[in-house]
């Protein structure tokens, strides 16, 4: 072959890889576009599905709802659970003839923080005159006066906020936020989130007109009826695109099973996805523990309502890292009780785990009261009964699933806490007998107990080490 034959030869085939390359580039390119449009496309079906979500929540709300402190409270914490804000607070209009409005109700805020927020009001006001319509702020939005004023006096960085009117007049602003946006977990807010908080805004609307409550009511279900058709419409239209994008998907799907068992124990979360429904269990080697404040009824009216949630919070917050911590399974809360357990699902911790996680709720709250008032650290105690012996484990609802335990066991464990004193770890024989060698025990011999006669009960404290 000649040198220009060869040179030809070798021109075309330049040619060809430049085809080529052009080609994986064009690909490549439309990859990315497909990429964007599918995360779009999630983004917007998860708004519209937290929508529902919180939508229906609202309207179970406001129908059991009686109290505005209730009602706004219920929702404020729907909105920081479902819609993943950190903060969501309520100010009120100070006076009819200005902008100014003041902190009324909050949640997600320190203590530190709400007494900021107390300290003098803010005006919502544009320079040419009040603020009227919802407003955005996120990472994109260019800074202007009344989010930084928003920023500064009400510690957001990033937030939505929604006029509250009643009778055609603002009277109330919700706001709500996030401290950061940075995705994938803290995705920058946008229009889908301010259309959610818009339909939240009426319900508050609702909420305020005393004297049309029920009509707002009635409304109310039929826009939510016509919501969930036009939502479940929608989703099916989602839906059929995104079936040929199923491997794309399979991240999301993870997430979703982890925030699953968040909720469910694995055991119970893993039989009601292959299932659809979880039976009712008999375990028969559970041990249950109960935690009381002591004068709880007595403290709620000696502090503001949302410093009591706060404290609240706080407390149980700790209770919760300590069962993670010795392997129990948290059931639930009922008021200032909290109820953990193990041997009811699949969790590691043992009888003698659970008298180990009592004594450092115990401890901690002995700690806590130290730094209150003198007048407030008596309620800063609690009591602390265990139990073991057999009980049934299931999930109860059809919606919201909530995981819960039943039996003898479990009422008496509640009596072993009524019969412990303040600032004790009480259990009864059956735990006892198990635990024995671990810890140092005092008999307190038979104690009359409320429909279940005498119980032996013994306090319970850490081993003393021998000389």
């Amino acid at each position: 072959m000649s040198d220009s034959e060869k040179d030809i030869e070798l021109a075309d085939l330049r040619r060809q890889v430049e085809f080529y390359k052009q080609l994986s580039d064009e690909v490549a390119g439309q990859n990315i576009r497909s990429d964007a449009t599918m995360s779009l496309l999630k983004r917007k079906l998860l708004q519209k599905e937290n929508g529902f979500t919180i939508l229906s929540a609202l309207h179970d709300v406001f129908g059991q709802q009686i109290y505005e402190k209730d009602f706004f409270l219920n929702i404020l914490e729907l909105i920081n659970i479902t819609l993943k804000m950190d903060k969501t607070l309520v100010v009120q209009r100070v006076d009819p003839t200005n902008a100014l409005f003041a902190h009324q109700y909050s949640l997600g805020y320190s203590r530190e923080e709400q007494q900021l927020l107390d300290a003098s009001p803010i005006a919502l006001a544009e320079p040419d005159g009040e603020l009227t319509k919802p407003f955005l702020q996120n990472q994109s939005t260019p800074p202007q006066p009344i989010s930084t004023s928003i920023k500064d006096s009400l510690l957001l960085n990033f937030f939505i906020a929604i006029p509250i009117r009643v009778q055609g007049s603002i009277e109330s602003w919700l706001i709500s936020g996030r401290d950061k946006e940075a995705w994938p977990f803290y995705p920058p807010l946008d229009e889908g989130d301010m259309d959610t908080l818009i339909a939240i805004g009426g319900f508050l609307e609702a909420g305020l007109a005393n004297a049309r409550l029920y009509a707002s009511l009635e409304q109310a279900n039929r826009e939510l009826e016509t919501y969930n058709h036009e939502l479940e419409l929608r989703v099916a239209a989602r839906t059929k695109d995104l079936r040929v994008r199923n491997m794309e998907l399979s991240k999301e799907k993870k997430r979703s099973e982890d925030l699953l068992l968040n909720i469910l124990p694995k055991d119970t979360a893993d039989e009601l996805k292959k299932n659809g429904f979880a039976k009712a269990k008999l375990q028969s080697n559970a041990t249950v523990m109960f935690t009381d404040f002591v004068n709880f009824t007595k403290f709620s009216s000696q502090i503001s309502s949302e410093e009591l949630v706060a404290e609240l919070d706080h407390c149980f917050r700790q209770f919760d890292s300590i069962t993670t911590k010795y392997g129990l399974e948290k059931i639930k809360t009922i008021g200032d009780a909290h109820m953990s357990a193990c041997g009811v699902t699949g969790e590691v911790g043992t009888a003698a785990d659970v008298i180990r996680a009592g004594l450092e709720m115990r401890d901690f709250i002995e700690e806590y009261r130290k730094e209150k008032p003198e007048h407030l650290r008596e309620y800063f105690r609690i009591r602390v009964g265990i139990n073991s012996g057999s009980v049934v484990a299931g999930v109860v609802g059809l919606k919201k699933f909530s995981f819960d335990i039943w039996g003898d066991t479990v009422n008496t464990a509640d009596r072993i806490q009524t019969g412990s004193v303040a600032g004790k770890v009480n259990v009864s024989h059956s735990t006892f007998l198990q635990c024995k060698d671990y810890f140092d025990f005092e008999p307190r011999g038979k104690i009359a107990a409320k429909n279940k006669g005498e119980i032996l009960m013994y306090f319970v404290e850490p081993k003393t080490p021998k000389d």
